[in-house]
């Protein structure tokens, strides 16, 4: 009964590696874009930490791939990118009763998944066309 629960899935090993990856890809991102367009790469632990919470519920969102099989994929695309924008932007709005942030944080925030998620969704949906065309995808 236990290995067919949530919570042992969230914290499957596949899980936490794919968020440690993540995170450690958005770090380096940021860090060649800050050094690139301003050349100061100072952060703080706050900073590193949010990302490493938003990083992990993009990554714990991505069970919606697993529990709406059924659903056209872009669809799934659609309800993944719409979920993890919520997470997001409630994270951001939440965390700026706690600590001082830049004026434009929400801004930034939604701008960065506005960027990267596009290329993300026409990879997964490029894919899944092809392992279509393949048969390999069974519906």
């Amino acid at each position: 009964m236990l290995e067919n629960t949530i919570i042992r899935r969230l914290f499957n090993m596949n899980t936490l590696i794919l968020i440690c990856i993540t995170f450690t890809i958005a770090t380096l991102f940021d860090l060649i874009l800050t050094v690139i367009t301003v050349g100061d790469v100072g952060t703080t632990y706050v900073h590193l930490g949010s990302r490493l919470i938003i990083c992990t519920f993009i990554s714990v969102s991505l069970l919606v791939f697993r529990y709406f099989k059924r659903l056209h994929l872009a669809i799934i695309v659609g309800l993944h990118f719409l979920l993890t924008l919520f997470f997001v932007v409630l994270y951001t709005w939440i965390i700026g009763f706690f600590i001082e942030q830049h004026p434009n944080a929400m801004f930034y925030m939604v701008r960065s998944i506005l960027i990267i998620y596009p290329i993300i969704a026409i990879v997964c949906i490029f894919i899944d066309f092809v392992l279509k065309r393949k048969g390999k995808r069974s519906e």
